[in-house]
């Protein structure tokens, strides 16, 4: 008796199927040849048109030409400006905390400060340093934290103060 219930179920769920695919196929639409054509057509000038937007879209985002110029060291300072002092809503090279840059061959050197001795985000800023310098493609960067000269609002640069409002 189980066994003639298990071939019916097994059966029945066979019929399921096959009466599923049928149904699917008159749903679904066969194309001709010519609808064929058209549609590689179609998916040919839109890949096309994609990777222009995309050309153009990279060519935006391309860097000033005038970084071609620039020193090793001021190229450190461009990336330097993309790092942030989390409490204050300016860079780091703006905000004056950049002592001393120096690019060698296998590493690059800095001295930098903190507002404060007491700053609490001065282990966040220098990792970000040292991330965004080794994605711009700088080896091995060194961080020395120093407090002599001690930081002032003084060493804020004039874009920084104009930024601030002060």
């Amino acid at each position: 008796m189980f066994q003639v219930l298990a071939i019916l179920a097994v059966l029945a769920t066979v019929v399921a199927i096959v009466l599923a695919v049928r149904k699917q196929s008159k749903v679904t639409q066969s194309l001709t040849d010519e609808e064929r054509a058209l549609n590689a057509k179609v998916f040919e000038r839109s890949s096309l048109k994609m990777e222009t937007n995309v050309a153009e879209a990279l060519a935006e985002k391309a860097r000033d030409p005038r970084l071609a110029s620039m020193t090793q060291e001021d190229l450190v300072y461009e990336v330097l400006k993309e790092c942030f002092d989390p409490e204050i809503p300016l860079n780091v090279v703006d905000l004056g905390l950049i002592y001393k840059v120096q690019v060698n061959p296998d590493s690059v050197d800095l001295k930098i400060t903190m507002t404060s001795p007491q700053c609490p985000s001065h282990v966040s800023i220098s990792e970000d340093i040292k991330t965004k310098l080794v994605d711009a493609g700088f080896p091995t960067p060194h961080i020395e934290l120093v407090w002599e000269p001690a930081w002032s609002p003084q060493r804020i640069s004039e874009a920084g103060r104009r930024s601030l409002g002060i």
